[in-house]
């Protein structure tokens, strides 16, 4: 089973000098109004940049805009002030204000108000998500656990050699790529190692170590967990997630999420947009987001189009500017 990492290695084999990276973060209790913009995290050719909506209803080729600071973003995640906190270069958490977002057409490259640089994840953070209390967890792929910084720690502003609040190891993880949160605020964390989804509950996260999984999903053995992305809760409770290694993008039931096991998706859809689907994200309409990996396709399906399994043509499809592309979020318009 090949990791993101082992493909990146291989990228950096065909393509010379590229910078790659992964992540994902999202709330799903977030409810963005449908005009926002959706943020995409990339490394070749860039970092961070965002499609309004209006350039997301329909297909074509739109210009993004882009913070051009960094070149190497991992993931992104927006606080409750509609700050833009990003995991880049694999070690730094950066900070840009709202304002800065809805300036960047006149300056693209802000200075981050708050750089910080913790004591783990030497060259290995990928992911990061707020949970509802405003604490940003980080997914340490190389050291396999997830961390946390809290709020306070995030107010204090930058620093180095910062030392995470909570530490927290499973029997289940292996390279840690991608957290999110369900409604109730427990942690899903996508184990890209294994392919498995691993739940750890809001009591869990109160305090660091080893602990063990409240839930823990595997693959049924037709592809439905294989080298999965990063994964969305929609407003029902269900969970999709998009599959690497086997085009789709799947979706199970709340009430499949209960128990450890290997469950069969409630859907499968296998578009023919599906190429190395790796993003996914719910806008606030119900509709689903999937961007692939390579390709920078950006794929846009109505609510209707996932009640049931099948190969749905997509509303419309974006094809964005990056071409390794991790995590993609819904946030302020820039």
């Amino acid at each position: 089973m090949q990791t993101v990492r082992e493909l990146k290695g291989q990228d950096r084999f065909l393509i010379s000098a590229i910078a790659l990276v992964m992540l994902t973060c999202a709330m799903p209790s977030r409810a963005w109004s449908a005009s926002k913009s959706l943020w995409v995290a990339y490394s070749q050719g860039g970092g961070i940049e965002s499609y309004s909506t209006k350039q997301l209803k329909k297909s074509g080729m739109p210009t993004p805009i882009e913070i051009s600071t960094y070149e190497d973003a991992t993931g992104v995640a927006f606080d409750a002030s509609g700050n833009l906190w990003a995991v880049v270069n694999q070690n730094d958490i950066v900070e840009f204000t709202a304002a800065q977002l809805k300036d960047l057409k006149s300056d693209p490259s802000p200075t981050p108000v708050v750089i910080i640089t913790t004591t783990a994840g030497a060259q290995g953070l990928f992911g990061c998500a707020f949970d509802p209390k405003g604490n940003l967890w980080v997914a340490d792929a190389d050291g396999d656990m997830i961390l946390e910084l809290s709020k306070a720690q995030l107010a204090a502003g930058s620093a180095t050699g910062v030392t995470p609040t909570a530490f927290i190891h499973t029997i289940d993880f292996a390279f840690p790529a991608f957290i999110t949160f369900d409604q109730d605020g427990n942690a899903w964390v996508v184990s890209q190692g294994t392919s498995r989804l691993v739940e750890l509950t809001a009591s869990q996260l109160t305090s660091g170590g080893t602990k063990t999984p409240a839930v823990v999903l595997t693959d049924d053995g037709s592809g439905s967990i294989d080298l999965p992305g990063e994964i969305a809760f929609d407003k029902k409770g269900d969970l999709w997630v998009p599959n690497f290694s086997s085009d789709t993008v799947v979706e199970f039931a709340k009430d499949q999420l209960a128990s450890s096991g290997n469950p069969t998706p409630a859907v499968t859809l296998n578009s023919a947009v599906f190429d190395e689907p790796f993003g996914a994200v719910f806008d606030s309409k119900g509709d689903l987001v999937i961007m692939n990996y390579h390709n920078a396709k950006i794929a846009k399906f109505t609510d209707k189009q996932i009640k049931k399994s099948g190969s749905p043509a997509p509303k419309a499809t974006v094809t964005g500017t990056g071409t390794i592309n991790y995590q993609i979020i819904f946030g302020p318009a820039s």
